[in-house]
């Protein structure tokens, strides 16, 4: 039993499990029970977003890490967990604070570590300077091609699709030039986790962009010029982007597995402890992305709630991959619940599930677009929307797109007769509907709040 009529819940961390893990448990038992989130940032980035940088295709969202965990009923402490006392139910944070639980989340993270020797590792906003380098040589004919690179111990592989994309966007932008991108892969096909449909669809935008696909191919190394395989072969490449590997750091007290990562069961509690739950990237699950962090997140709010209200249903992490791949021209929208072979391999332009955020969370989607929206009214909870497939699906695209454009379109007429608060709630709209603002709107937007909060009437 706890020790209180209040059971106190910990969270460690303050990315995306985190979050969803806090709206989840908020849905579940309200306020019986206090939420405190312990995460030394402070602030939430919007990390999947940060693709979209160096092409001026989009920008990541940052927002007060405090406000957010507020705004969604719990604290936030600004500190890091140090170590986990068990036994006693109690953690310690670096500032040497101990702080009881009745039930603990870990979603701290895992760290990228090269895993191509040679090449440029991309682990997002810390790296994006150097993809614009890249780019830049490409666009002054200092390089001739550029190679996108899959090492074997990375399993979510979408991150280099979308680089490849946007880099064959941004030089289709910049005017025709005679270079090559490659996208090298150990995979059996392009993004083959999504199934028939999303690797056929896949397929067909990469030959589209001019980028030479390599599938089956292990890298192995980068020399100059070239990208080694396993096994004997080469690709000639001038520049090679890679993805990195991830590790977790150690922390006292937890179980872990190889490279740092912690067991659970599907429930997503410790294996070998009690009461104490992981998520996110942390966790042994082989693919780490944001969405499975929150469906992690919500199986283990339902079996934290269920420690202290036995009558919640424990519904054990049954993971369905959900993904808005960034390609310069609007998102394209891939779906696949694991395990069911193709029978729910999905593929579209327009959104699959709504609302349409880069990170399908059941809860945190619909908070992040209130936020974006400035509205306290939250929608529901994240829905699967049908697929349309053939004609109905290039009409339902092409309705997609005609709506964002109409978006832009309200927004500036907005603008003009100085209705800066309606402009920017249309373009948070369209925010919505495309995931990323380009980057005029994005400037139109920051000058629209300066104008928004000059003419405010006080």
């Amino acid at each position: 039993m706890f020790d209180s009529d209040r059971p106190r819940v910990l969270i460690a961390g303050g990315g995306v499990a985190a979050l969803e893990g806090l709206l989840a448990l908020r849905e579940l038992v309200g306020d019986r029970a206090s939420v405190e989130v312990i995460a030394p940032e402070d602030e939430f980035v919007y990390r999947q977003l940060a693709v979209a940088e160096p092409f001026s295709a989009g920008e990541a969202t940052r927002l007060p890490l405090g406000e957010l965990v507020e705004d969604a009923g719990g604290v936030h402490r600004q500190a890091a967990v140090a170590e986990v006392r068990a036994a006693e139910r109690v953690v310690v944070t670096d500032a040497g604070d101990e702080l009881r639980y009745d039930a603990l989340l870990i979603a701290i993270g895992a760290r990228p570590v090269e895993a191509l020797p040679g090449a440029i590792t991309y682990r997002g906003f810390d790296s994006n300077a150097e993809i614009r380098r890249a780019v830049l040589d490409l666009d002054r004919g200092e390089i001739d091609s550029l190679g996108f690179a899959v090492p074997t111990s990375v399993r979510w592989a979408l991150p280099i699709y979308e680089l490849a994309l946007l880099s064959a966007w941004h030089l289709g932008e910049m005017g025709d030039r005679d270079v090559e991108l490659h996208l090298i892969t150990h995979e059996l096909e392009p993004l083959g986790l999504f199934g028939e449909q999303g690797s056929g669809f896949l397929r067909e935008l990469l030959a589209e962009a001019g980028i030479h696909l390599h599938t089956q191919a292990a890298p192995a190394r980068v020399e100059p010029g070239l990208v080694r395989l396993v096994g004997g072969g080469a690709i000639r490449s001038d520049r090679v982007i890679a993805l990195p590997r991830l590790e977790v750091p150690p922390l006292a007290g937890v179980p872990q597995g190889p490279h740092g990562f912690i067991g659970t069961d599907r429930e997503m509690r410790v294996e070998g402890t009690e009461r104490i739950f992981a998520a996110g990237d942390v966790a042994w699950f082989p693919i780490n992305q944001g969405g499975i962090a929150a469906q992690q997140a919500d199986a283990a709010a339902r079996a934290i709630a269920a420690c202290f209200e036995p009558e919640i249903e424990t519904r054990p992490f049954a993971p369905v991959l959900r993904a808005a791949l960034l390609t310069g021209e609007g998102p394209v929208y891939l779906r696949r619940g694991a395990g069911d072979g193709n029978g729910t391999s999905a593929a579209a332009r327009s959104p699959l599930w709504w609302p349409p955020g880069k990170v399908a969370g059941r809860y945190l989607a619909p908070f992040l677009a209130a936020h974006a929206n400035r509205t306290n009214q939250l929608p529901p909870p994240l829905e699967d929307l049908e697929n349309p497939v053939g004609e109905i699906g290039e009409r339902a695209g092409e309705e997609h797109d005609e709506a964002v454009r109409m978006c832009f379109v309200a927004a500036d007429g907005d603008a003009r007769w100085g209705d800066y608060a309606g402009a920017l709630r249309w373009l948070a709209t369209a925010e919505q509907l495309a995931i990323t603002l380009p980057a005029d709107y994005a400037l139109k937007r920051d000058q629209w709040q300066r104008s928004a909060k000059e003419t405010r009437v006080p």
